[in-house]
């Protein structure tokens, strides 16, 4: 049976890989867990934010809007984390550079998980260059500079791979912005050591 039933405020799909339902509050529609069966008797709500993935329990606030390049404007839940330190925080919709910062965000957490449990070691060169940067007032001409003059060894590894998109967001937010915090505890983590 594929198609689209609703029932009261959630409505259940036929997906390639089983049944799943949305949830749809104030106009908000919502992931929910998918199930293998369409007899499930419980299905568990789950509002997710649209920027980080975590639980985005519904609250009073107003929904965010999105505008995607395709289709019309949409609203979309966040956590209160995203929804206070993104860089578009004092705006009602999501700005392209939500997007980017929610990018580093997840790329710095992993690429920090990686290193406090021995997955990812850092080479010399990439060790010294986030010595650099760390020790730099981040403006967007000098992160960009920093990119631009990395050597060989440090281009091709993965801070850097974390560190691309900072410039965009620095077009908007300034050095302390606390949507720059997660990598500037990366960075303080990573340099602490000897080098």
């Amino acid at each position: 049976m594929h198609g689209r039933v609703v029932v009261g405020a959630l409505g259940f799909s036929r997906w390639g890989c089983g049944w799943g339902a949305r949830l749809v509050t104030g106009g908000v529609v919502e992931p929910v867990v998918t199930t293998s069966s369409p007899r499930s008797r419980l299905i568990v709500v789950v509002a997710v934010c649209h920027l980080c993935g975590d639980p985005a329990p519904g609250d009073n606030r107003p929904p965010v809007i999105l505008r995607p390049g395709l289709g019309g404007p949409r609203p979309v839940r966040l956590c209160a984390r995203c929804r206070s330190i993104r860089p578009g925080r004092d705006r009602g919709e999501l700005v392209p550079d939500d997007e980017t910062w929610a990018f580093l965000e997840r790329e710095t957490t992993a690429l920090g998980q990686d290193y406090e449990s021995g997955r990812w070691l850092p080479w010399r060169d990439e060790l010294h260059w986030a010595q650099n940067l760390r020790a730099t007032t981040w403006t967007q001409s000098a992160v960009e500079h920093a990119l631009r003059d990395a050597g060989p060894h440090v281009s091709t590894g993965r801070l850097v791979h974390v560190v691309e998109p900072l410039p965009g967001l620095l077009a908007l937010v300034d050095d302390g912005d606390p949507a720059l915090r997660t990598l500037r505890r990366f960075l303080d983590n990573l340099t602490a050591g000897p080098a």
